[in-house]
Parts: structure tokens; C-alpha cells; sequence
């Protein structure tokens, strides 16, 4: 009987087992029943928006739905659907057979992996099959209803992607248009890191080009190329700073984020630009490249809490390019001037005084930094980085990238104007070096209406009158160099009982009498040759560092540094070392810009001279001087004509013209604002001394105005390049 209990107790045991068992059967299936439906869905809202391939892609979903059953405990590769996918190769012979500009009707199925993503907003990528590669214009989602920043998963660098797309030949550029990304399959686990060290931004910053490094930090400012699409960003970690250079990566981060990147060390400067940049010794932008994000928190993380270093911007512009303080963030009380142009605007980031600093750089014609439109005008503290130093054969000019401005309503501390009109206004009028005596008037008092004093008086002394004087002439204070030697000049600010001194120590190397050559004697010089030559500083070049050397047998365009062209002003008889050149592309036709390259002043006698027009040709016309062939060499001429001043602005450029009739000769410059001493005279006849230039090689001249005679004899000049 017990037996018999017992037995009953195994049976009912052993059908509760198989009722479990049966229901664990039955839900897996409609897992994943559940997945293929939603996988079937997704293929039919893709392609239904073809309705070429309608057939043919039902019959490729209808077989895949009458496969589930059979193979719904397979992979999910046996699952997916098959599709008829080309190859890049086919994709590119496809492209090559098409009229520029009209994609296909029919829409192809291709696979590749990512080689780079050039746009992470519109999701436009180089994919690869390993043998040919093809441009992507555009991924969107299945459906076609969300672009690329839209998507919640989307591939990056190294993934592999199924498009559904169309071809297209865009004016010789085989591409993908209209991508629909189907699936794709993540590599982003895949990356080995065994290769790289893990660093510090710090030891990041100390690293030798090539070190391939593990680097974490937040991303406090991304950068962007043309088109807005990102390119790189500033990576922060305590007070540490670098830039990192990589477009993929940028477009996979946010402001905020805390990521860890695996990147390689280097220094980049423009390869035009290399030359000149080891001339002048800047070794580049300090940054990290060809970069891979290892893990992103997707946080908001706070960064500009940190102790950064503290400089004014007048004290990093002084800071020589040699010394490597690109892309490190400074904290700065500064001034964001906002400086629209024709189709582009300029943002600059000035010290107190208005006028000490440079511009942000960009390569969106300004739009990058449209977020500083609020703080335009206000004195504001800037998180800014050098970000890098635009290098030419006369000098280093730093660029500027803004990271954070917070408008923090700044007041102006009156206490303080008597050292503000010291450092800012009376020690900047000296040089460190006189080769002669230049009779220089001294500032008296400075104001300023942005920071709200006025009137704050500045004296001068010298520690050693028999080297330098300080005279009073006419209640005028006037520095005169009389020998050799050095002396310390103090410069006294004095406001409200306040007072502070700046010291600033002089050399003074009176120049016994140079041998020299004449301005026409330098132009008859065989190119390559060092001469020095004597003349009278003439007006400035445009887009150039630089002025014309003028004596009574020629003219002649000198290009110097800009802490050289700082030396001089209008008017100074000076002695300069420079070579005889010729600025030319070896690839044109045309002869070129005669110079003197890489000037150096060897003495200046200083004065106000004005400079001879015996050399000026004055029986020709604007005519004459438009006809001159671009072949034969007129650059180390002037001319004095009559002529109309005509301005042409737009949205996107604003020129000036001389103009004689049907004869219209363009200025050389970058926008009509470097001529705005001659604007004054636009529509009005004028008497004006003209240079002809060719400094880009084309295949005629242009012009740059020298001066206006007006009626009185007098002139108004070009003084672009002046700075006093």
C-alpha cells in the first residue's frame, strides 16, 4: 500500500515537472517570434520607399518570415536577413557611369566599415571593404525619418554597417547618397590599448611626437571645421589642458563628458608654414591625434573649477611663440569685441586696454563662435586657450580659441588705474634698443571711458641722464638718447593719491655710419643676395608685414618679423639688412613680387622725413599701370595718377578700386576694411601715389595705394602696419 502511495506521489511530482518544462519551451519561441517581427518591420519600412524593388523585397521577407520557425534557436546572423549586396567595387563602376550631380533612381544595398566619420551631425563617413573605399553622404535611420545625430545607437570608426542607399557621381566624387544605415555591428570593444601608456594631460603635454597614450579627462570645448562639423576638442583634467585633433572622436563626445582616449602624441603646424615657424622657433600645436574614445560617462561634469594659471592677454601675447603654451587653458579678465565682415565675423579677445590681443580662430567664417554674441562689448573672465600661431616670413601671430567666458559684470577697480596706465600706456612706447636719438613725446596722462577714470598722470625718469634725458619741451615730456649705453626708464602712474612704477631698461647703440647701398642699387641686385640698404620708411604693404623702402632712385617692398616692423614708424631714415628676392610659385607664368625678404634693422636715425617721389613715374595712367604684364617685372615701381576711389561691398567680400574711366584696377587686400584711410575718399577724384604688387602669382597686377595727395599738398597715408 505504502508502495503504492508512493507511487502516485512520483507520478503527479512528474507531471507538475513536464507542465514547467512545457511552458519553458513555449516562451522562448515567442522571444524570439518577437524579434524577427520587429527585425521584419524595419526591412519592409526601408525598402517600401522604393518602389522599383518592391518585388523583390517582399520575396526577400517573405522568405525570411517562413524561416523563423526553423531556425529561431540559430545566431542572430542566421536570422538577418539576406540581402542582394553590392560590392564598393561594383558601387564605384555604378557611380562612374553617371552624369554629374543626378543620382540613381534605384536604391543598393552595401556593406563596408567605417573608416572615419566626417560628419557627425548628418552622419556623413568613408567606408572601406578592405580594397576600395567610398564616401558616404548622409546616413539616416531605416526609415529614413532621423539623421545620424539623432540616433540612439549609431556606428563610429572601426564598425561595420549594411547602407540602403543610392549612388551618385557629385562633379568627379563617386558617393553614397541618402544612406539608410539597415544594421551595424560594434568594433568598439575591439580596440587593443597594450600599445599605450597611460599618461596625465600633463606628461601628455611633456610626451615626444609618436608616444601613443592613454589620456582621461572632460571635454570642455569641442572645435569645428567647415561646415560646422567637429574636429577636435579641449580635453581638461585640474588644471591640465591639451587639444585633441580627430574628427570621429569629437563627434562622439559633448561639452561635459569624462572620457578616456587612446590618441597619439604630436605638434602640427601648417606644412605651408613649417619653413617659417622653425625660423622663428615654434615647434606647433601642442595636441594628441588620430584619437579613439575608450569609455565616455555621457556626464555634465563642471571642469573650470580648477586653480588654472592666471595671465593677462597683453602677458601672453608678450610670451615668446618658442615657449610651448599652446592649447593650456589661462584664466583672463578680457574684452570679447564681436567684428562682422563681408560673410564672415571675427571675434577677438582684448585686454583692458582695447587693443592688446588677437582673434578666435576658425574655419567656420565665425559661426563656431556665435555663443560669445552675448558677451560682445563686456568685460568678461575668459577661459582661453593659444590654441596655435599663424607662422609667415615676418613672424608668429597667436590665435586664440575661447573655452568658457562667464560675464561676471566686471567693475573696474579705481585704485588700480595708476598701474593700468603705467604698464598699459607708458612702458609700451619705448623699445629696448635705440641706434639713434628719436626725440620720442611721451604720454601724459591716460584715460578711459571703458573703465571709468580719468586723467591719470604719468612721469618719467631716467636712471642715468648722460645715456638717456628726459627734457620738458613746451610742457611736453620728450625722451632723447645721447650715447651708448643702458638705462633703466621708470614710468610713474599717478591717480587719486595712487601711484606706481614700471621700470623698462633701455639699450642705446648710437650706429657709427653703416656702409650702405641705395634703394636702386638693392633692386639691381642678383636675387639670393644680402644688401644693406639706406633709405626712408615708406608706407605700409597690405597683407604683408612690411612697408616700402623709398630714396630718390627707387622703391622697393621689405618683409620683416613684426617685432622688427615694431622698430619703425613712417618717416624714419633707417639702415635695414635684408636679401634680394622674389616671391614666386615656380608654377606659374608670372614673374612674381620683387622684395627684400627677412629684413633686419641695423640702425634707425629716426625723424619724421617724408620720402622722395623722384623715382615715381608720373606721365602714365591707370591705363597703363592695368596693361602691365604680369610676366615682366613692375613690382619695385610707383606711379602718381588720377584716379575715382570705388568701393564694392557685399554679404561675403568688400573690395576697393581705383577707377579711370572703363579702366577699374582692384587693390590688393584681404577686405576694403584694410583700406579704411581711403574709403573716406570713396566716389571722389582723387591724386593717388600706386604701387603695383603681385604677390600671389596671378596673371596680372594689382595695386597698392601709397598715399593721397590732397588739394592742399598735403598727403594722407597708408599707415596699415604702424602701430604708433
Amino acid at each position: 500500500m505504502k508502495i503504492i502511495k508512493l507511487l502516485s506521489v512520483l507520478l503527479v511530482l512528474a507531471m507538475l515537472f513536464s507542465i514547467v518544462a512545457c511552458n519553458e519551451v513555449v516562451e522562448e519561441p515567442e522571444s524570439s517570434e518577437t524579434e524577427s517581427s520587429e527585425s521584419t518591420e524595419n526591412t519592409n519600412d526601408t525598402e517600401a520607399t522604393n518602389d522599383t524593388e518592391a518585388t523583390n523585397d517582399t520575396e526577400a521577407t517573405s522568405t525570411t518570415e517562413s524561416e523563423e520557425d526553423s531556425e529561431e534557436s540559430s545566431s542572430e546572423e542566421s536570422t538577418a536577413p539576406e540581402y542582394d549586396v553590392i560590392s564598393i567595387a561594383e558601387a564605384l563602376e555604378i557611380c562612374a557611369g553617371l552624369p554629374s550631380g543626378q543620382p540613381t533612381t534605384d536604391r543598393y544595398y552595401i556593406r563596408g566599415t567605417v573608416v572615419s566619420v566626417t560628419n557627425a551631425q548628418y552622419g556623413s563617413m568613408i567606408i572601406t571593404d578592405g580594397v576600395n573605399e567610398i564616401s558616404v553622404y548622409g546616413t539616416y535611420s531605416h526609415d529614413g525619418e532621423l539623421t545620424y545625430s539623432e540616433l540612439a545607437e549609431k556606428p563610429y570608426k572601426g564598425d561595420e554597417v549594411l547602407l540602403h542607399c543610392t549612388l551618385q557621381n557629385f562633379n568627379g566624387t563617386y558617393e553614397v547618397k541618402n544612406a539608410r544605415l539597415i544594421s551595424f555591428k560594434s568594433n568598439q570593444g575591439n580596440f587593443d590599448v597594450s600599445e599605450y601608456k597611460s599618461a596625465t594631460i600633463a606628461e601628455a603635454r611633456a610626451a615626444k611626437t609618436g608616444e601613443k597614450l592613454l589620456v582621461s579627462g572632460i571635454v570642455a570645448r569641442i572645435t569645428f571645421a567647415n561646415g560646422m562639423k567637429p574636429n577636435g576638442f579641449i580635453l581638461v583634467n585640474g588644471a591640465d589642458s591639451i587639444y585633441v585633433y580627430d574628427g570621429d572622436a569629437a563627434g562622439r563626445v559633448k561639452i561635459g563628458n569624462r572620457v578616456e582616449i587612446a590618441a597619439s602624441k604630436t605638434y602640427w603646424i601648417l606644412d605651408t608654414e613649417q619653413a617659417n615657424a622653425q625660423t622663428h622657433g615654434y615647434k606647433g600645436c601642442n595636441q594628441l591625434e588620430s584619437a579613439t574614445v575608450i569609455s565616455n560617462d555621457n556626464g555634465n561634469n563642471e571642469w573650470s573649477n580648477a586653480s588654472f594659471p592666471t595671465a593677462t592677454v597683453k602677458e601672453i601675447m608678450d610670451n615668446p611663440v618658442s615657449n610651448d603654451i599652446t592649447t593650456q587653458i589661462y584664466k583672463t579678465t578680457a574684452i570679447v569685441k564681436k567684428a562682422p565682415g563681408n560673410g564672415f565675423t571675427n571675434y577677438y579677445i582684448n585686454d583692458l586696454d582695447e587693443k592688446t590681443g588677437s582673434y578666435t580662430y576658425t574655419q567656420c567664417s565665425g559661426n563656431d563662435f556665435s555663443w560669445l554674441d552675448e558677451f560682445d562689448g563686456k568685460i568678461c573672465t575668459v577661459y582661453f586657450v593659444v590654441l596655435n600661431a599663424k607662422s609667415s616670413v615676418a613672424g608668429c601671430v597667436y590665435r586664440f580659441l575661447p573655452v568658457k567666458v562667464v560675464n561676471e559684470n566686471f567693475v573696474f577697480d579705481p585704485n588700480n588705474a595708476a598701474e593700468f596706465a603705467a604698464k598699459y600706456h607708458g612702458a609700451t612706447q619705448f623699445d629696448a634698443l635705440y641706434t639713434g636719438n628719436p626725440q620720442l613725446p611721451l604720454i601724459g596722462s591716460v584715460s578711459s571711458a571703458l573703465l571709468g577714470f580719468e586723467n591719470a598722470a604719468l612721469t618719467y625718469t631716467s636712471s642715468d641722464e648722460s645715456v638717456i634725458k628726459i627734457e620738458t619741451v613746451d610742457g611736453k615730456a620728450i625722451m632723447n638718447c645721447l650715447a651708448s649705453g643702458k638705462a633703466t626708464v621708470t614710468v610713474t602712474g599717478s591717480y587719486n593719491g595712487k601711484t606706481y612704477e614700471e621700470k623698462v631698461e633701455i639699450t642705446v647703440s648710437i650706429v657709427a655710419e653703416v656702409p650702405s647701398i641705395t634703394v636702386g642699387e638693392a633692386i639691381s641686385t642678383e636675387i639670393g643676395e644680402i644688401v644693406t640698404v639706406k633709405g626712408i620708411v615708406g608706407p605700409s604693404l597690405v597683407n604683408q608685414k612690411g612697408f616700402y623702402l623709398i630714396d630718390e632712385t627707387g622703391i622697393i617692398a621689405v618683409c620683416m618679423t613684426e617685432e622688427e616692423l615694431a622698430k619703425v614708424q613712417l618717416g624714419h631714415e633707417i639702415i635695414l639688412k635684408g636679401t634680394r628676392a622674389i616671391r614666386h610659385d615656380e608654377t606659374k607664368s608670372s614673374f612674381g613680387q620683387a622684395n627684400l625678404d627677412a629684413c633686419e634693422i641695423i640702425a634707425n636715425n629716426y625723424g619724421s622725413h617724408e620720402y622722395s617721389t623722384a623715382s615715381f613715374i608720373k606721365d602714365k595712367d591707370l591705363t597703363y599701370i592695368y596693361n602691365l604684364p604680369s610676366t615682366e617685372d613692375h613690382g619695385a615701381s610707383a606711379y602718381v595718377v588720377t584716379a575715382t576711389v570705388l568701393v564694392e561691398e557685399s554679404q561675403y567680400y568688400a573690395n576697393i578700386y581705383l577707377v579711370d574711366g572703363s579702366t577699374k584696377l582692384r587693390l590688393y587686400c584681404s577686405s576694403a576694411s584694410q583700406y579704411s584711410w581711403l574709403k573716406a575718399y570713396a566716389g571722389q577724384t582723387v591724386t593717388v601715389e600706386v604701387a603695383p604688387c603681385n604677390w600671389n602669382d596671378k596673371s596680372y597686377y594689382t595695386g597698392c595705394a601709397l598715399a593721397v595727395v590732397n588739394a592742399d599738398g598735403t598727403k594722407t597715408y597708408n599707415e596699415l602696419n604702424f602701430s604708433k
